[in-house]
């Protein structure tokens, strides 16, 4: 039985809780943490939206958790967001869920011997691959990294379409900043994790191509 500590954007609800638009994410990540939890042991932390009490949390999320902490999600300006795409080395994903409570939050739950509680550390999506923790020795849990997508992919696809349409021009040339910054993000995330993740062999060769020899398993959407 692993100890798991597993980390995700916004709060993973049961499906059925779900009301509008499903996300694929949160249905993806809850089932994960169900499956996991039949035989192992699962922290959670996650954003939410708003202050989430205990109280409030989905039955089903925690019969499957052992503890669930969870973080208000930051809030970022436009005009932030525009100094970024021309600032910072960093693409938009990375700096969307960029949250020094987060921060905070893990240093505390993985610093020095802390860390010894958790075998692996598992990060969903490339927008949390941010709180990836460094190494700190032997008692260092292991890395996983679920990239959901190959997001260097949607991005290039998203300026290439954008590009055939003048009036799109502005959303193209966004693209084409954060393509050429993912390329460079999620190939070095890919190398920091001791596992990768992607939800089909098509998104596998894709993180293949970015990091030649990448051993990537694949885990498909079965829900």
């Amino acid at each position: 039985m692993a100890r798991i500590l597993m980390l995700t954007p916004q709060l993973p609800v049961p499906p059925q809780a779900l009301t509008g638009t499903a996300q694929g994410t949160t249905i993806r990540n809850f089932n994960l943490i169900a499956g996991l939890a039949a035989r192992h042991t699962v922290d959670l932390v996650s954003f939410v939206a708003e202050e989430t009490p205990a109280a409030s949390l989905p039955a089903e999320l925690t019969r499957c958790c052992r503890r669930i902490i969870t973080v208000p999600q930051p809030v970022r300006a436009t005009r932030q967001r525009i100094r970024d795409t021309f600032l910072s080395p960093l693409p938009d994903m990375a700096l969307r869920l960029a949250s020094p409570a987060m921060h905070a939050q893990l240093d505390r739950l993985l610093a020095g011997q802390a860390a010894a509680e958790y075998d692996v550390v598992q990060i969903e999506g490339i927008e949390m691959a941010g709180y990836m923790p460094r190494r700190t020795g032997r008692a260092a849990p292991r890395l996983v990294f679920d990239d959901h997508n190959a997001e260097y992919v949607l991005q290039r696809r998203a300026c290439l379409t954008d590009a055939r349409r003048p009036p799109r021009w502005p959303a193209a040339a966004y693209s084409l900043i954060q393509w050429r910054k993912l390329v460079g993000y999620e190939r070095r995330v890919c190398r920091e994790a001791d596992r990768v993740v992607a939800v089909s062999e098509a998104d596998a060769a894709a993180l293949r191509r970015l990091l030649p020899g990448l051993d990537v398993a694949v885990v498909p959407n079965g829900v």
